[in-house]
């Protein structure tokens, strides 16, 4: 089977800019002997057979090029620099990108993420005399650009915990920690993602430091490393956040239980020597029977002495701050409220 070669990729360099070239054409569009970036997406396996075809590639990075689901990694070898990294999609989801670096030019295959790459693209073309120059800061840009393009995603998930922090302190509820489960498995699966290849940079940027040739070039990549620490830092303060919260959502559906249950306390305690003289008169004793018979003595025993049970227990309570604590008044705050006009005396007076 013939592979198309109508697949359209996009190719940058210093004195033509950004042009779409088919695969037919990109023999010719390299042989100019400047530094570009080829960056193709939605590409078959065969089409990027044929791609790497004209690019020389050898094995393994001619069969690796169209095997998406793979680790991050960060890989150097004698003639080239492999790299399978992430950047966020037109829904923020990770998508994964295929890098390949040499001097002569730089290829980046990805599918899926449409529109997500226009900003690499602009920030290319406005560096594009410095690329020509030093192709090690083109590899720099794009790399860059796949980390920012997490920072949006980043902060809708920490003003997503903002709302849900302020949330579970005034009413907790179920839905709320559901919320925070989902946020924090989301910042878990981004972990899982950088985590690999902030090693790979950084043990790459030590082994390569002290190369003869290499130090400039090592300074580029361990600005990378560098990056890719600050991006996981913030997913690691937002991480944290979100346990936090989900420990106030604990603490604060246990306080409002333990309200409840104080609540039913204090009833409980207020009707119990209630119901006590209840069932003390409804013993029916026949000396009791026989000597209170009259109205004066089902008003002192029937109501009023309930009436006092009930009055003494709520004074009990209020003492002892079981009934909930006063306010208390800043100084010079009026009983009548912070916006009330202070009291005159009287002309004369």
């Amino acid at each position: 089977m013939t592979p198309s070669t109508d697949v359209i990729a996009t190719v940058f360099d210093a004195k033509t800019g950004a042009s779409p070239v088919s695969i037919a054409d990109l023999q010719e569009r390299l042989a100019t002997g400047r530094f570009c970036w080829l960056d193709i997406d939605g590409a078959s396996a065969e089409q990027l057979g044929a791609v790497a075809s004209v690019l020389r590639l050898e094995e393994p990075t001619r069969s690796w090029l169209p095997r998406f689901g793979q680790r991050a990694r960060f890989e150097m070898g004698a003639k080239q620099v492999r790299i399978s990294t992430f950047t966020a999609g037109a829904t923020g989801g990770p998508v994964e990108v295929h890098v390949l670096f040499t001097r002569s030019w730089l290829l980046t295959v990805r599918a899926g993420v449409g529109s997500a790459m226009d900003r690499a693209h602009s920030v290319y073309g406005t560096f594009g005399g410095e690329i020509a120059s030093n192709p090690a800061l083109g590899l720099l840009i794009v790399l860059d650009d796949f980390i920012a393009s997490f920072h949006p995603v980043l902060d809708q998930v920490e003003q997503a915990v903002y709302e849900l922090e302020d949330q579970v302190l005034r009413t907790p509820r179920e839905a709320q920690l559901q919320q925070l489960s989902a946020l924090r498995q989301q910042l878990s699966s981004l972990h899982r993602l950088w985590e690999p290849q902030r090693e790979a940079v950084a043990t790459f940027s030590i082994a390569v430091g002290g190369a003869p040739g290499m130090s400039e070039k090592a300074e580029y990549f361990r600005d990378y490393a560098e990056r890719i620490a600050d991006l996981m830092d913030k997913i690691a303060d937002l991480r944290q956040r979100i346990r936090d919260a989900m420990g106030s959502y604990a603490t604060s559906v246990s306080n409002k239980q333990a309200e409840i249950i104080n609540r039913l306390t204090i009833i409980s305690a207020i009707f119990l020597p209630m119901t006590f003289l209840t069932g003390f008169f409804g013993m029916n004793f026949q000396w009791m029977i026989d000597r209170i018979g009259s109205l004066r003595v089902f008003l002192i025993l029937g109501i009023g002495l309930f009436l006092t049970t009930l009055v003494v227990t709520l004074s009990l309570f209020g003492v002892r701050g079981w009934l909930g604590e006063r306010r208390r008044l800043a100084p010079g705050e009026s009983r009548r409220g912070p916006g009330a006009a202070p009291r005159t005396s009287a002309p004369g007076r």
